[in-house]
């Protein structure tokens, strides 16, 4: 009994000193806690200079922006229909005739002038031996044809009339013209096997750029093998497919711009071909702008953007597409309005919504017209839009304008990760 009546006494102790410190860190709570609000009334209503001074006035600090300039122009609505660049032309070169491959100076991705750069050489002692066969035998042929008529014309005379039958001229007759025709063969065959030797030499057909070898040296052909494939030089086709809605007004010689996404440049082409055809479901149809390679510089497979004018020009209010913030309640641009100027300090801007409606879609611009009285005399031509930093500004509220100097960007890393170190400008046709 003792030993319980010392548990329950000990366990009573420790309970009464728990609820003590709780009950004295509550009411310590509450102490702070009052004086801090006794501290914000005094601000609050006047307080004394010490207190004002113990808590200053926070003050927001001005937004940073960039801007850009609204500018008042003719523009057309343009859309974007991506595709690639295809060769002009492609040929898989063969061989005409049968021998072994002597030469063969060319390797994948190799230059090749058209009618001057040696595909292969094929062995020309077979052929070489056939015209000569076939000179020898034209030959003897000539000889034996001019002593048949000869005898012809002995069979003639008037005195050999009677000594020759008739059936013995008309047999000698056949005999000439036998000997005609097989002249006539030996000739051909001659002139066959000097075509065939002339055809052994393979050169290039036009000026282009090898894309696979499929033979090899001392391999022997015959008539059809393959032994190169090759795409041509100077000029290719940036094959675009364009949606259905907007195929009828493309025409053959119609100019269009492309742009080479892994360049950057910019070259202006004409349509080459419309092809009258689109897979079911698809409804796209292809067409084919003719563009010059740069020299070399566009190449076949690049992936291309072709801008595509689908409206006449119109004169509209234009700004940049980074300051249009388009959202599901509408579109809204964000003015940057210089405040009134005090004498001896810097200009103090502040930010300024203006809804707007979209009405025509460029490349880098819109042609929007704004939405409000206020807007249409704030959104005019030399009016500051905000082109970057918009997203959490509030109306009216203070902002400072960033300009970035050019020298920071240059040499920076293209987009591809790879250092510009002298880029080109853009190129344009």
């Amino acid at each position: 009994m003792k030993i319980k009546l010392f548990s329950f006494l000990f366990l009573l102790t420790v309970t009464i000193i728990i609820l003590i410190g709780v009950a004295i860190g509550f009411f310590v709570r509450i102490w702070i806690s009052g004086n801090n609000l006794a501290v914000a009334a005094s601000v609050v209503s006047g307080g004394t200079d010490k207190d004002k001074k113990e808590v200053p006035r926070r003050v927001r600090p001005a937004s940073p922006v960039r801007v850009d300039v609204v500018r008042k122009d003719a523009i057309s609505n343009v859309r974007l229909f991506h595709g690639r660049l295809v060769e002009v032309q492609r040929s898989r070169i063969s061989s005409e005739v049968s021998g072994l491959v002597n030469e063969l100076p060319i390797e994948i991705g190799m230059q090749v002038k058209g009618g001057e750069t040696l595909f292969a050489q094929i062995d020309k002692t077979w052929l070489s031996l056939v015209i000569e066969q076939t000179e020898a035998e034209i030959r003897s042929l000539e000889r034996r044809l001019e002593h048949e008529r000869s005898e012809l014309q002995r069979f003639m005379r008037p005195g050999m009339v009677t000594a020759i039958t008739e059936s013995e001229r008309s047999q000698q007759q056949a005999l000439v013209e036998q000997n005609v025709q097989d002249l006539e063969k030996a000739k051909i065959a001659n002139r066959e096997a000097k075509e065939k030797l002339k055809r052994t030499t393979i050169v290039a057909p036009y000026d282009g750029y090898i894309i696979k070898r499929e033979t090899g040296k001392n391999e022997l052909l015959s008539p059809g093998t393959s032994i190169a494939e090759v795409v041509s030089l100077g000029e290719v086709d940036a094959r675009v497919m364009i949606s259905e809605d907007i195929i009828d007004r493309i025409k053959v010689g119609d100019e269009i711009a492309v742009v080479v996404d892994s360049l950057g440049v910019r070259v202006v082409g004409k349509v080459h071909r419309i092809v009258p055809y689109a897979p079911t479901g698809a409804r796209i149809f292809p067409v084919l702008v003719r563009l010059s390679d740069q020299g070399g510089h566009l190449k076949v497979g690049m992936s291309i953007t072709a801008e595509v004018v689908t409206s006449n020009p119109s004169e509209e209010i234009l700004v940049s597409k980074d300051s249009v913030l388009d959202r599901p309640d509408g579109a809204v641009v964000w003015l940057a309005l210089e405040a009134d100027k005090q004498p001896g300090k810097e200009s103090q801007w502040i930010a300024k919504p203006i809804p707007v409606k979209i009405k025509v879609t460029a490349i880098s611009d819109y042609g929007v017209v704004p939405e409000t009285e206020e807007g249409k005399n704030l959104l005019v031509s030399g009016a500051k839009v905000i082109i970057e930093g918009a997203e959490k500004l509030t109306a009216n509220q203070s902002i400072r304008i960033d300009t970035i100097d050019p020298k920071l960007l240059e040499n920076l890393p293209s987009p591809n990760g790879q250092k510009i170190i002298n880029p080109k400008p853009r190129i344009e046709n």
